[in-house]
């Protein structure tokens, strides 16, 4: 306690620990204001990856302060630069949440090297890559599929970036859906002759029965090549082809060659055309005739706000008998067995078969076309859909939350 107090004069101090030096002091203060500020332009340059905009010089001086390097060669920018910056961001990151459509922000980011990256520039990279495929993913579930095609052809990168993510992410799963459609056509039309009962549905053509596939939203044509690749050699020597087959995919029991006239014509379509499996088509109309095809697949390709458009088109193309195949994510449905989905596909004119649920991810659905054009109720639910889209109310869209 001092001896004499005077008002006004008297000055608090601080306790400093022993040891620690003033300067020490400062630099830790220096330090935790350089991590704030890194890990600021980071949050930014997320944002801005997601909506599309270009920040040329922004991941070189975040990659750089990483891996410990000072930037020497930037331009210095005016001290109210940063507030400019942060208010850019904030327009731009309102501006894609309330996107809906091709218009808004789908400028793709400059494509960065990467060789010689360090495995922190490498993993924070792949973040980044991560971020900009939920952005991508996310237009194509809240928009319509006309728009989805447009924005594809006008920046085709992006379908890309969006199947290199969709692979990553397939690869956490205990299964893949294509893989399992695979091994469906290939053990059914082995085991049992086409038109026959089990067997695949087919037509005529030049006089062979024919196994006719429309694989909807293809992505890069597994199906087709594996399919494909499986009857080449089949063809050669059934019995080896399908030791092979079995051996790479599984199956239960044996596997019979009864069905030694196999044919299978795979039409594969998608938004943008990798190899020479693919025709680039809104798969709302696909360049098929009507009754010209026997087996349709939605492999996890009911994206859009009007897929329902995507049903009519399958049952436009498919021939009486003929079977329609859907995979969808679990969490989509609104149901958790997705009885309402079969309720509105079988007003739309399909018969459902059966809905296999086992996978933890993903529902699996059967539906046929009747013979005869029975009673439908079509109508009832074109009503349903004016007053809201289907992406609201049947299959919910894949919404990432922000980060």
């Amino acid at each position: 306690m001092a001896l004499f107090e005077v008002e006004g004069w008297n000055l608090e101090g601080k306790r400093v620990a022993h040891g620690i030096s003033l300067s020490e002091t400062r630099k830790k203060k220096r330090k935790e204001r350089k991590d704030k500020r890194k890990l600021e332009r980071r949050e930014k340059y997320e944002q801005a990856l997601a909506s599309g905009d270009k920040h040329e010089e922004t991941i070189e001086e975040m990659i750089e302060e990483e891996d410990g390097a000072a930037v020497t060669n930037k331009r210095k920018r005016p001290a109210d630069s940063d507030d400019k910056e942060t208010q850019e961001t904030k327009k731009s990151k309102k501006e894609v949440e309330s996107a809906t459509s091709i218009e808004t922000a789908i400028s793709a980011p400059p494509k960065m090297a990467t060789e010689n990256l360090t495995p922190l520039q490498k993993k924070m990279l792949n973040k980044l890559s991560g971020s900009r495929f939920r952005w991508i993913n996310e237009q194509l579930y809240t928009t319509d599929s006309e728009k989805a095609l447009e924005m594809m052809k006008k920046q085709p990168e992006l379908f890309d970036e969006y199947h290199k993510g969709f692979q990553s992410q397939v690869e956490a799963w205990p299964e893949n859906p294509v893989d399992l459609y695979i091994k469906q056509l290939i053990f059914k039309g082995v085991n049992r002759a086409i038109n026959s009962p089990g067997g695949l549905p087919g037509l005529e053509i030049r006089g062979k029965k024919t196994v006719v596939v429309a694989d909807m939203g293809c992505g890069e044509a597994k199906l087709a090549e594996e399919v494909n690749k499986f009857m080449e050699f089949y063809q050669k020597d059934s019995k080896k082809a399908l030791k092979v087959f079995k051996k790479k995919y599984g199956g239960n029991g044996d596997i019979s060659s009864k069905n030694k006239k196999l044919y299978f014509d795979i039409h594969s379509f998608d938004l943008k055309k990798v190899n020479d499996r693919i025709t680039v088509a809104d798969i709302k109309h696909v360049p098929m005739e009507d009754q010209s095809c026997s087996v349709v697949i939605f492999c996890l390709a009911l994206m859009g706000t009007n897929f329902l458009d995507f049903i009519k088109e399958a049952e436009r193309i498919l021939i009486p008998r003929g079977e329609l195949w859907i995979a969808e994510i679990q969490s989509r449905l609104a149901d958790e067995k997705g009885e309402e989905f079969s309720s509105i596909l079988s007003k739309m004119g399909f018969k459902h078969k059966e809905t296999d649920n086992s996978n933890r991810m993903f529902t699996r659905f059967e539906f046929f076309k009747p013979v005869r054009d029975g009673e439908n109720e079509l109508e009832e639910v074109e009503e349903m859909r004016k007053e809201r889209k289907e992406g609201e109310w049947l299959l919910k869209p894949c919404i990432y939350k922000r980060r």
